[in-house]
């Protein structure tokens, strides 16, 4: 009688375990780094520019449903940038860096999804304002590229 009820209470936790273990075996996390850049953008009169950012893109998985995709932001780099005048360089050398640590301190936050609110966050360089709205449209095309699976 004793072993019969010890049985009976055993059977749902060894329930409980198999479904426990079949969560976990249908939840998958693939963790990468990647480079992405974004297009170049007109800045205004002053040229093109464009940013490169390298990415540790987390895709979670769970069961058959569309994989969940987080961002953080590793690096930012500017391969093109607005620099036919003396002027231009002379802004951009030193805003280039200020936008730099903006994005890098957003990515601090590991986003899902860096949209528009969190861009328009960043601060405007007082005598780079082209510069920093190309800089945004170009990182915000060069993140919704990478969260593509």
């Amino acid at each position: 009688m004793t072993l019969c009820c010890v049985v009976a209470l055993a059977a749902p936790v060894t329930n409980a375990l198999a479904l426990t273990r079949e969560a976990r075996a249908a939840r998958a996390k693939v963790v990468t780094t990647v480079t992405v850049t974004g297009p170049s953008v007109k800045c205004h009169q002053w040229g093109y520019m464009e940013v490169r950012v390298k990415l540790i893109k987390t895709e979670i998985t769970v069961g058959k449903a569309k994989p969940e995709v987080l961002l953080k932001i590793a690096a930012v780099s500017w391969p093109i940038f607005p620099n036919h005048t003396a002027r231009s360089i002379y802004i951009n050398t030193q805003a280039l860096p200020l936008l730099q640590g903006e994005t890098l301190s957003i990515g601090a936050k590991s986003v899902a999804k860096l949209d528009q609110v969190e861009t328009q966050q960043m601060v405007n360089i007082s005598g780079a304002s082209n510069v920093t709205v190309s800089w945004v449209a170009s990182l915000q095309a060069a993140l919704l590229q990478a969260e593509k699976p």
